[in-house]
């Protein structure tokens, strides 16, 4: 497992590429926009045909359907690779692509990762695996080099547990958001608001990380999209109201992302959620 093809070079897949690279293996990277990583270490290729020849291809795009896609081309390139699938997809669509792969003798393995870029380019990831344990054990130390694996189950899993750990994170989001906000009008100033919340029981992912840096700095760059956002609280959605029947908070979460992306526009950065609070 020494050579591995990289397809998705953008935010996430051009600073976990080059870790593999340090690491010590042979990377070959395709981006569709012909994206090339200069003194990265990297070995660019034109078409991902040139890819199917790898012991292990990689895919960081941006949903499910791409991943399909392009695992046809290489399929019709009599791939015999493992393939990874690192993006944020469906699982529907993890689980018909498996055993599309399966009816060839091929191997998919989900493994999406969370942590945003700042943890990709220390290589801190949480990498969420699900898939044949035998078939993950071959490729388990690729993964390590990007991050932590926390294995979920059959394949499938590890894209259901990223939508719900997105839905999570963004139901969060839009609390702190209007806590802020409201916090702002009675007359607490922010930084005491985020002092005293933090060190409370109401701290979470978005009042320690994302709104100073952010939100109130008014820079909103954190690098994940509002549209990537809307997609996986979409799925996750589906699945609470599937499995469950009930779905108490995250439909209302997910209308109030759209509405937000609506007003916003598909550039905008999920943090800037904030300004719909504020319009």
């Amino acid at each position: 497992m020494e050579n591995i093809g990289f397809i998705g070079l953008g935010a996430m897949g051009s600073v976990m590429a080059p870790l593999l690279v340090k690491a010590g293996y042979k990377v070959f990277g395709f981006d569709i926009r012909k994206k090339e990583l200069e003194d990265s270490g990297i070995i660019n290729v034109r078409n991902v045909n040139d890819l199917s020849d790898k012991d292990v291809v990689i895919f960081m795009l941006p949903d499910g359907k791409e991943v399909s896609k392009t695992a046809e081309e290489l399929i019709k390139s009599n791939t015999k690779s493992i393939m990874i699938d690192m993006s944020s997809s469906n699982p529907e669509d993890t689980m018909v692509l498996g055993k599309r792969l399966n009816k060839k003798n091929l191997t998919l393995i989900d493994a999406p990762v969370s942590g945003g870029v700042a943890k990709a380019i220390t290589g801190e990831l949480m990498i969420m695996v699900g898939g044949d344990l035998h078939e993950i054990k071959k490729v388990i130390k690729i993964l390590q080099v990007m991050g932590k694996v926390e294995m979920t189950g059959p394949l499938g899993s590890g894209h259901a547990m990223k939508s719900l750990n997105n839905y999570v994170s963004a139901a969060g989001l839009i609390a702190s958001l209007e806590a802020l906000n409201a916090a702002r009008k009675v007359g607490i100033d922010e930084v005491s608001f985020l002092r005293i919340i933090n060190s409370s029981t109401g701290k979470n992912n978005s009042t320690e990380v994302k709104l100073d840096k952010f939100v109130i700095s008014q820079k909103f760059n954190s690098g994940f999209s509002l549209n990537l956002m809307v997609k996986d609280v979409s799925i996750a959605n589906g699945l609470i109201e599937n499995l469950t029947k009930e779905s108490p908070l995250s439909k209302n979460v997910l209308s109030y992302l759209n509405s937000s992306l609506s007003f916003l526009g598909q550039e905008a950065d999920h943090t800037e959620v904030y300004k719909v609070l504020n319009k």
